[in-house]
């Protein structure tokens, strides 16, 4: 019964070439982006996934008085590490990053990496 149906297929697929063409690949087009934006998702949703405790971080925004001065994502240097020394008890480890330089603590340990 299946093969029956795979000849009539074949047979509509020859007798239609240039319809079956476009069809198939609008279809394979399809089912391609579907997947590229499915992975996609996918992979945004698992970004966080990994990081303990990752309901207790936050971002330090700033409000700057000229906003020309910086963006907001990016706060005066020492303000991390003036939080950890002034609140242990709340500021265990600290990143910064303002688009150049990113600086990690962990512990005694401080890492850096420059991104110019």
């Amino acid at each position: 019964m299946f093969k029956n149906y795979f000849i009539i297929a074949w047979r509509n697929i020859l007798k239609n070439r240039i319809y079956s063409l476009v069809n198939i690949i609008g279809l394979s087009t399809g089912i391609a982006f579907a997947f590229l934006i499915g992975g996609y998702v996918w992979n945004e949703l698992q970004v966080n996934k990994y990081i303990r405790n990752r309901d207790n971080q936050y971002i330090i925004q700033s409000i700057w008085k000229d906003p020309n001065q910086g963006f907001d994502l990016a706060t005066i240097g020492p303000l991390a590490k003036a939080l950890r020394q002034q609140y242990p008890n709340l500021v265990a480890n600290y990143y910064r990053w303002d688009g150049i330089t990113l600086m990690y603590q962990k512990g005694t340990n401080i890492f850096g990496k420059d991104y110019k």
